[in-house]
């Protein structure tokens, strides 16, 4: 089973948020959103906090009265999650939800039946089996909408009912306590234990404490699933034995004959007080304990052996990434269960290559079947996100209210194709995607502004007016030139965009000149007619998308959503000069240009 959507309520920042997952997500916004809030959040759900629990002062903005509450819901189970789960995700049901929650007394509950549906929960309450299916069809009676099936028996029926609540859990509330009940989560003793395991890599995680070989450490967890340690405890074992033997022999041989002495002259003495008892003397055995077998790590630079701490950050981090690499490989080989990691900041001390390298091993590992993994990460980087996956792409941001609120953003590539309806033919959108992905759109997810434009040159025309004409850069302000490779894909850009909670706005010229420059080529009246076609073809596109009347070749326009001029930009500027139409754009995107 894998993490399919995550509810987070009263957690730190986070009031209430709702978050998708994907085989790979990707978490960006700026900082203090509660993007690595989220990644806590999970670790508490799912390992505890043990030396590290929770405080009034963890909840939402230092907000005591409100419980915390962290539900996770998961998708694709297997025959061996149902046969685990048992009661709790019935054969039927195609998902499993588990709350847990953090009461303001100090109290916590991890379940499956946190919540129910409160009709259920009546039914529920009733101890005979015929209380139950009176109840039951009672309630199959009253309230169609629910689709009840005839009763069977109480087992099935009772599944029904638990299936029916995972696939509608908008409409449940907090159980009745006797309802209640609590399978210890995914911990070694847990119920959950070997379905789903969580690491969370934080970013000040350090590599050095990682690689001993300690029960918890990320080294130990591997060599506990990839070494086994009982042949050599069992010789050691017999180590011990043997020593203990040869230290009695040691013992009789150096003591016995002083011990003997001792013995006759305590006993001598002894029964003239108490008869018929004696003393002996002798030696006690050492307590020899067999020690387990460890392992330590070192770094080897050329012939040179050196401490993980003696190493640079960037390859600790390296290091670490790469052990926990293993360690997912080697937990979902062992287990039929899935192995989450979530990774704060994975581009931290990394040169832009070697992330990159994190980046693609990661993703492929996430992608392939046969691994059964999960990657979540934080990020920064541009590297770690792809435009072609812009549906894997969490957004966070936050208002300026007190306290502030966090709103996550995502899209789909049926969100966008919607978008696209009557624009662009549907089974052309994820073929240009492709084309998307090696233009600049990854470094605009993380800005919060995008100025869409047809491609490089027009990108740095406007990044050179841009320096004169904004009070400080470009960059600064948080807006980012966006080249879309191409006039006919500035609207698959725009929408990718837009459809992640960017702000957006859009240039683009309507090549009137183009039969002037046509003619001067010496191309024939056929190629020129061909060529007014395409523009007409393409400028009317443009319009219908930005919600404008469509001509053929539209006039320079400034409005609320797009810029449009007249031909390429350097006749326009030539002809009617940019920096005052730039200036006007800047003030229809951020207000805060004057």
């Amino acid at each position: 089973m894998r993490i399919e959507s995550v509810m987070i309520k009263n957690f730190r920042s986070l009031k209430d948020v709702s978050i998708s997952f994907d085989s790979v997500t990707t978490f960006i916004g700026p900082n203090g959103t509660g993007k690595s809030t989220v990644l806590r959040a999970l670790d508490w759900f799912f390992n505890g906090t043990k030396g590290n629990e929770l405080t009034e002062k963890d909840s939402f903005f230092g907000l005591p009265d409100e419980d915390i509450e962290v539900r996770v819901t998961f998708s694709g189970l297997t025959v061996n999650d149902h046969i685990m789960l048992e009661k709790y995700a019935p054969a039927e049901a195609t998902t499993f939800t588990a709350w847990k929650i953090h009461h303001h007394d100090g109290t916590e509950i991890l379940s499956a039946n946190l919540k129910t549906f409160p009709p259920f929960a009546e039914i529920r309450k009733k101890t005979a089996a015929g209380d139950k299916k009176s109840a039951y069809n009672e309630l199959r009676t009253s309230d169609t909408s629910l689709e009840l099936p005839p009763w069977s028996n109480q087992d099935e029926s009772m599944n029904y009912l638990t299936t029916w609540e995972s696939n509608h859990i908008d409409k449940l509330v907090e159980s009745p306590s006797e309802l209640q009940t609590n399978f210890f989560g995914f911990n070694s003793n847990g119920k959950l234990s070997g379905l789903f395991d969580y690491v969370f890599v934080a970013a000040d995680l350090r590599a050095n404490e990682e690689a001993q070989d300690a029960k918890a450490s990320v080294i130990g967890r591997i060599l506990e699933r990839s070494i086994d340690r009982s042949l050599a405890d069992e010789a050691i074992k017999n180590i011990i034995a043997e020593s203990r033997q040869a230290q009695q022999r040691v013992c009789d041989e150096k003591f016995g004959a002083q011990l003997d002495t001792i013995k006759r002259h305590l006993n001598r003495v002894v029964s003239a007080y108490s008869p018929g008892r004696s003393i002996s003397v002798m030696p006690a055995e050492m307590e020899l304990k067999a020690p387990k077998a460890t392992f330590n790590l070192s770094v080897f630079d050329g012939p040179i052996e050196t401490a993980i701490e003696g190493q640079g950050h960037g390859f600790q981090r390296t290091l670490l990434i790469s052990a926990l690499q293993v360690l997912a490989e080697s937990t979902a080989a062992a287990t039929e269960g899935v192995f989450c990691l979530a990774i704060e900041e994975p581009e931290l001390f990394q040169h832009p290559t070697q992330a990159q390298a994190f980046a693609r091993i990661l993703r492929a590992l996430a992608e392939d079947p046969n691994k059964r993994v999960q990657i979540v990460y934080a990020t920064h980087s541009p590297l770690f996100i792809e435009a072609r996956h812009f549906d894997q792409i969490r957004r966070f941001s936050r208002n300026a209210e007190v306290p502030p609120i966090v709103t996550v953003y995502s899209s789909t590539i049926a969100n966008v194709k919607q978008r696209l309806s009557g624009i662009q033919d549907p089974e052309s959108v994820e073929r240009q995607l492709d084309s998307l992905a090696i233009g600049q759109t990854s470094s605009a997810f993380f800005a919060s502004f995008a100025l869409v434009v047809e491609g490089t040159t027009e990108a740095a025309v406007f990044y050179g007016i841009g320096d004169k004409v904004s009070p400080a850069n470009l960059e600064a302000n948080g807006v980012s030139i966006v080249p879309a490779n191409g006039k006919s894909s500035v609207p698959l850009t725009h929408a990718v965009l837009v459809g992640l909670g960017i702000p957006c706005y859009a240039v683009f010229d309507s090549d009137s000149g183009f039969e002037l420059r046509a003619l001067a080529q010496g191309k024939t009246q056929d190629k020129i007619n061909e060529e007014r076609r395409n523009h007409i073809n393409q400028n009317k596109t443009l319009l219908r998308y930005f919600d404008h009347a469509e001509v053929d070749f539209p006039v320079q326009t400034v409005t609320n959503n797009v810029a449009i001029f007249p031909d390429h930009l350097k006749h326009s500027w030539i002809q009617n000069g940019l920096n005052g139409a730039f200036h006007a754009m800047l003030l229809k995107m951020k207000p805060e240009y004057h």
